[in-house]
């Protein structure tokens, strides 16, 4: 079997292993419950995260949380955009498989492509960060079984297709790994110096 046809097979699967999930009565019957799991790994979820974190170190004049949380955030979008708008591209369930009936359930995604999954990605990511941070290694397991909670219901709301999960869970790991043990320092110092400007000015 060639490269081509293998490929072929993994999307067949893919789509399939989505219907199954998506038309399951269960999942049908608690969409509102999937609705309220998947805005944890929303980025409004992480934007209150960010600013109960800035708060804090504003208060306690630490801000070393604060540096690691954005200097991550900003290292690990640009290239969680180039992994989905320039090289994979790939459309959402509801487009590429309307001739399912599949429809989108989340109100609160707008853009229309989906590998990999954001909410899955970042769970993982800050999961991780922090597990780090509070040397709590236990955390991070917690974060990878809430994230894969997190990515059944994005396959339920019709949005993410079981690779954009799997590969979520992947790039979570990837990202983390790379920024907490080659470029956090330079980000954390980065951010440390502009807190401190910001400091002296207000």
């Amino acid at each position: 079997m060639g490269v081509k046809e293998s490929f072929n097979k993994l999307i067949e699967w893919d789509h399939k292993v989505f219907l199954k999930i998506y038309r399951d009565e269960t999942s049908r019957k608690y969409l509102f419950a999937a609705k309220i799991i998947s805005f944890f790994g929303n980025i409004y979820f992480w934007i209150i995260i960010a600013i109960i974190i800035a708060i804090a170190n504003y208060i306690t004049k630490d801000y070393y949380l604060s540096a690691l949380f954005f200097g991550g955030f900003d290292q690990s979008f640009f290239f969680y955009i180039l992994m989905r708008y320039v090289i994979v591209k790939r459309n959402r369930p509801y487009i590429t498989l309307r001739h399912h009936n599949v429809q989108k359930e989340d109100e609160l995604t707008g853009e229309h492509k989906s590998f990999p999954s954001g909410h899955v990605t970042f769970f993982i990511f800050f999961c991780y960060l922090f597990a780090f941070y509070f040397n709590f290694w236990p955390f991070l397991l917690i974060g990878v079984m809430l994230g894969c909670i997190i990515g059944i219901t994005r396959i339920t709301l019709g949005v993410h297709f079981p690779l954009d999960i799997i590969f979520g869970v992947v790039f979570g790991f990837v990202f983390s790994w790379f920024y907490l043990y080659v470029t956090a320092p330079y980000w954390v110092e980065f951010y440390c110096r502009v807190y401190d400007w910001l400091a002296a000015v207000f």
